[in-house]
């Protein structure tokens, strides 16, 4: 009588063992993600009590790729960032923050642009790079900012493009009150949030300091 060829019980489970991770590698994954997520979150804290941050805009980036978001990445101007990070951490973030306000849009799939006193070159960096994406039927757009503590909808951001850079907006106000822009300098250093509305007026066309 021939020999069953079939494979005998023990051998069944030995391959069995050998296919499933071990909890002990389980462990490690956790805690290798563990270790991502703090860091994550300590750089989003970073890049939003930075004193150079006057801005943070939310992207959806469905449907980019990584070549996209490199090119995105190298497209900013210098002092601007983009990090893509889960909208769960984005909020912990900001808790407590001035952009705090922002969490309103933290749906979806979002990167995060952390923007310093060159708003509006970044505004148009993206708008381009965003028109570019679109006519090639990726439907990528800006979801919301927040400057100053106020939350900026989407259909309200693309007068930041005519945003005044923080050196600027500090002439325009000096001259408009007639004082020594150094001086008006040295009381807003490290506080962005006190040109905020100015900046927010002269954006939307609303101030005759655009004019000075």
């Amino acid at each position: 009588m021939r020999a069953s060829l079939a494979p005998r019980p023990c051998s069944q489970t030995t391959t069995n063992a050998r296919s499933q991770p071990s909890r002990g590698a389980l462990q490690v994954v956790g805690a290798a993600t563990k270790a991502k997520k703090n860091r994550d979150l300590e750089r989003l804290r970073e890049l939003a009590s930075a004193e150079e941050t006057f801005l943070v805009a939310g992207f959806n980036y469905k449907g980019l790729t990584v070549k996209d978001m490199i090119t995105f990445r190298r497209a900013l101007p210098e002092g601007s960032h983009i990090m893509v990070a889960k909208n769960t951490l984005l909020r912990k973030a900001l808790e407590g923050t001035a952009f705090e306000p922002l969490s309103e849009c933290s749906t979806g799939m979002n990167a995060w642009v952390f923007v310093d006193e060159n708003v509006a070159p970044t505004m148009k960096a993206v708008k381009a790079l965003t028109k570019v994406w679109n006519k090639a039927g990726k439907e990528v757009a800006f979801t919301g900012a927040c400057m100053d503590g106020q939350f900026i909808a989407a259909n309200k951001i693309e007068p930041l493009e005519n945003l005044p850079t923080k050196i600027d907006l500090i002439t325009k106000i000096a001259v408009g009150i007639k004082q020594v822009p150094t001086k008006l300098a040295r009381g807003t250093k490290g506080n962005a949030n006190k040109l905020g509305y100015a900046a927010k007026a002269i954006a939307e066309g609303k101030s005759d300091l655009i004019q000075a």
